[in-house]
C-alpha cells in the first residue's frame, strides 16, 4: 500500500480516522490477507463447495493436509478462511461457541445469518477500541435457510455481505470477476467444484499440485465433509493448471 503524505500521523492506532475517513489499520489487515492463498465458495442446488489454496511449506517433511483453510462449525454450517492461520482459528472458535450457545438456548442449529452478524459485531469491536488490532482474516461462512444454501463474507472491518459465490484472499477481485463471468444458474456439486477450482487457479500465478487444495463440501443436516488428498487428485485429474509447484516460504 502506497504511503501518502501525512499518513503516519493516522496509522498508529486502529481507532483513529484519517481526515478522509479511512482506518489505515483495517486497510493494512486487508493487505495482509492478500498475502495468503485464494479461497472460494460456490453454492449449488443442495450444498456449498469450499476450495482454498494453501501455500505449501518449504520442507518436504511437512504434511500439507495439516494446513487447514476450511472448518466445520456445526451441522450444516461451515466456513473457509484466508489470511493469518492463527487469527483464523480464533474466529472459528468464536463461531463454534456461538453456534453451541444458540443450540443450547433454542434447541436448533443456529441460522448462518445470525452467526455472521454476531461475528461481524465481534470483528468491528477490534476496530473501535484501543490496545487491539484488527484480525487479518477474511472469511466465507456458509449455511442453509430451509435447505437453500447461502454465503456471508466477512472482512476485518466487520462488514457482512451475502453471496451466491465469492472469493477472498490473493487476487480476490480478479477471481470474483471470473466467478461472475462463468457462474450459471443451474449448478450441480460437480459443476460447482470445477468452477471453484478454476477460480482458485485464476488467483495463482503458477500451476499447483492437488495437495495444495483444501476442498470441503457442506450439505444440509450434515457436518462439513473434507475431501481427502486422493479424492481431490482424482477430481482434478486432467485440469491444465494442476501440476508441480514450488513450495512457498510460509503457509497462510
Amino acid at each position: 500500500m502506497e504511503m501518502q503524505p501525512g499518513q503516519m500521523a493516522y496509522d498508529r492506532a486502529s481507532t483513529v480516522f484519517s481526515p478522509d475517513g479511512r482506518l489505515f489499520q483495517v486497510e493494512y489487515a486487508l493487505q495482509a490477507i492478500q498475502m495468503g492463498g485464494t479461497a472460494v465458495a460456490v453454492t449449488y442446488d443442495g450444498g456449498i463447495v469450499f476450495v482454498a489454496y494453501r501455500n505449501l511449506p518449504v520442507s518436504a517433511l511437512a504434511e500439507a493436509a495439516s494446513i487447514e483453510k476450511s472448518f466445520a462449525i456445526d451441522t450444516g454450517l461451515g466456513c473457509v478462511t484466508a489470511g493469518l492461520i492463527a487469527d483464523s482459528r480464533v474466529l472459528v472458535e468464536f463461531l463454534r461457541l456461538e453456534a453451541q450457545r444458540h443450540r443450547i438456548t433454542f434447541g436448533e442449529v443456529a441460522p448462518f445469518s445470525v452467526l455472521g452478524h454476531a461475528l461481524g459485531t465481534h470483528l468491528q469491536q477490534f476496530t473501535q477500541f484501543g490496545g487491539t488490532r484488527p484480525f487479518a482474516v477474511s472469511l466465507l461462512l456458509g449455511g442453509f435457510t430451509d435447505r437453500t444454501p447461502g454465503l456471508i463474507e466477512l472482512d476485518p472491518s466487520g462488514a457482512t455481505i451475502g453471496w451466491k459465490a465469492y472469493a477472498i484472499g490473493r487476487n480476490r477481485r480478479a477471481v470474483a470477476d471470473f466467478l461472475e463471468e462463468k457462474i450459471s444458474d443451474d449448478r450441480t456439486e460437480e459443476s460447482a467444484f470445477k468452477l471453484a477450482v478454476q477460480a482458485v487457479a485464476e488467483g495463482s500465478p503458477t500451476p499447483f499440485p492437488p495437495e495444495a487444495l483444501d476442498v470441503s463440501i457442506l450439505e444440509p443436516d450434515a457436518d462439513l465433509r473434507h475431501l481427502t488428498p486422493a479424492e481431490v487428485a482424482k477430481r482434478v485429474q486432467g485440469m491444465p493448471f494442476i501440476g508441480p509447484a514450488e513450495r512457498g516460504p510460509r503457509a497462510k
